[in-house]
């Protein structure tokens, strides 16, 4: 069994290789661009949402493939507890993104930096979102680290930009937290994974933890999600599902939908056959 390449030409690749068994399972990571808004420029609302309006999601879908990547539309993924699509958008527009950032004094275009890792598929990724910025004139560098190098770098608050992709447990709270509560800012004690120093929806998240009515929980979630987006503290890109393959010979013993370690499980039902 092996842990495949979250792209579809890997999955169609290794599909036609015979006596081979592939399995595109959920949870989906989500891959997320925190803007730092601690660093000019990206501390205007102006160029944050110029960068959302630079982005094709249909593009970046494409890009990875359709079969393997769900578009993301919150900062949440799709399927959590707690998730709504009834968040601020920002549709992609090349003309919107490039009258914002002239409303915000940079007819001439912008230029973002962005530290990043070695990693292929998330290396991929940032160079697709590079080349769509730059059409709107939007100038993103990237300096591209080692892996263990990046997380390091990123989290002494470093990058402008911070691509990272994530699954987690499947409750909105667990990214609310994570990625968008003040506590988690790094440098500070408490410090997670909130690399775009965001705050708007403190209040929310925290509410939400104990809030024993579960439609008013829901709908905590939801205004955090919509204040967050407004707020276009970080940009959604995609889900990239998991990608599993193993021989024909491994009967698993149960059909493979999803798994929360993100790996089908071996159990006792699992066996080799002849």
């Amino acid at each position: 069994m092996i842990y495949g390449r979250q792209d579809q030409t890997w999955a169609e690749r290794i599909s036609k290789l015979p006596g081979t068994k592939v399995a595109i399972m959920a949870p989906g990571e989500m891959s997320v661009i925190s803007l730092n808004k601690a660093m000019p420029p990206l501390d205007d609302i102006r160029v944050r949402r110029a960068i959302a309006h630079s982005i094709d999601r249909e593009t970046m879908v494409a890009f990875k493939g359709k079969d393997v990547t769900l578009p993301a539309i919150s900062v949440v993924p799709e399927g959590y507890l707690g998730y709504t699509s009834d968040v601020p958008q920002y549709e992609f527009s090349v003309e919107k993104a490039k009258a914002l950032l002239t409303e915000a004094g940079y007819p001439d275009g912008v230029t973002i930096k962005a530290i990043h890792t070695t990693l292929p598929g998330m290396l991929s990724t940032m160079e697709a979102l590079q080349s769509l910025m730059r059409d709107a004139g939007i100038n993103m560098e990237i300096e591209v680290v080692e892996h263990a190098t990046f997380h390091e770098q990123i989290r002494k608050d470093l990058s402008q930009v911070t691509h990272y992709s994530a699954a987690r447990f499947p409750v909105a709270d667990t990214y609310l937290t994570q990625f968008f509560h003040s506590d988690a800012i790094p440098l500070k004690p408490t410090a997670v994974t909130n690399f775009s120093h965001c705050d708007v929806a403190d209040a929310e998240i925290t509410a939400a933890r104990t809030e024993p009515d579960s439609a008013k929980q829901l709908a905590l979630w939801a205004t955090a999600q919509q204040k967050i987006a407004e707020e276009v503290c970080a940009v959604p890109i995609y889900q990239n599902l998991q990608l599993w393959a193993w021989k024909d010979t491994l009967d698993l013993g149960f059909e493979v939908n999803g798994s929360l370690n993100l790996s089908p499980a071996i159990t006792e039902a699992s066996r080799f056959t002849e």
